[in-house]
């Protein structure tokens, strides 16, 4: 999102996430079809929440995540698209600090809010021609009950995040975040709204859970959609996810 006041946005002020992504691909740094408006959300529903038979590596995950054609049109690919080659699922504890946790919610692979690290996982990003705007999508394979409560805690962070603030390139933005659960689906779909008058637009993130895997998406955008589109864009991979089991 573009800051919405005309002598911030002429340096181009980024959004923490995009700043990242950004980063990312000058460092090199790891960190862990629609319209251009994206696929709707009342176009399909969910699938049950079934694991694949195996667990599936990086590249097959990279596979079932939506391709560069799925994207708004002129999206280009973005460094925080990767994949962990063939590990297995393998969890650790990776709390993450209290004073972390909101402003993480802002960026790509916001899942590091849930405190679990996975060694089996695929991520996938777009950002748009003017590099304003990014859709962002993952799927992480947990093992045992790790998923549930990857979720459990999700959940639980965003509930302390209703009002934040948060530094983005010199400027503090004080965000408001709204946090929902999908329509039928339980405990085992997220949806979150974060808006702020200091920024243009909003961004949406979803997590949904099947089985031992979690997706998630995350769509900024500087229109009044709010990156609504990261809904759809979810039930998508959630259908390609259920098609490979």
């Amino acid at each position: 999102m573009r800051t919405s006041s005309p002598a911030a946005s002429s340096s181009f002020p980024l959004r923490p996430g995009l700043a990242v992504a950004l980063t990312s691909l000058l460092a090199g740094c790891l960190l862990a079809g629609c319209s251009a408006a994206g696929p709707s959300a009342a176009t399909a529903s969910l699938p049950s929440a079934t694991p694949t038979a195996t667990p599936l590596s990086g590249p097959q995950l990279t596979r079932i995540l939506l391709p560069a054609g799925s994207m708004p049109k002129g999206y280009k690919v973005g460094s925080a698209t990767r994949n962990t080659g063939s590990q297995l699922p393998s969890d650790t504890a990776q709390p993450m600090p209290a004073s972390q946790v909101c402003p993480a919610f802002t960026q790509t692979s916001f899942i590091r809010a849930a405190g679990i690290s996975t060694g089996d996982w695929a991520e996938g990003d777009y950002i748009s021609p003017d590099q304003s705007q990014e859709v962002f999508e993952e799927i992480d394979v947990f093992t045992g009950a790790d998923a549930q409560k990857a979720m459990a805690k999700l959940w639980q962070e965003l509930g302390k995040c209703s009002s934040f603030s948060y530094a983005s390139n010199g400027t503090t933005a004080s965000s408001k975040l709204t946090r929902s659960r999908v329509p039928g689906e339980g405990s085992d779909a997220i949806k979150a709204v974060i808006v702020s008058p200091v920024f243009e637009g909003g961004e949406t993130l979803v997590a949904i859970r099947m089985g031992s895997q979690v997706i998630t998406t995350l769509d900024s955008a500087t229109s009044q959609d709010l990156g609504s589109p990261a809904v759809g864009y979810a039930e998508r991979i959630a259908q390609r996810l259920r098609a490979a089991g």
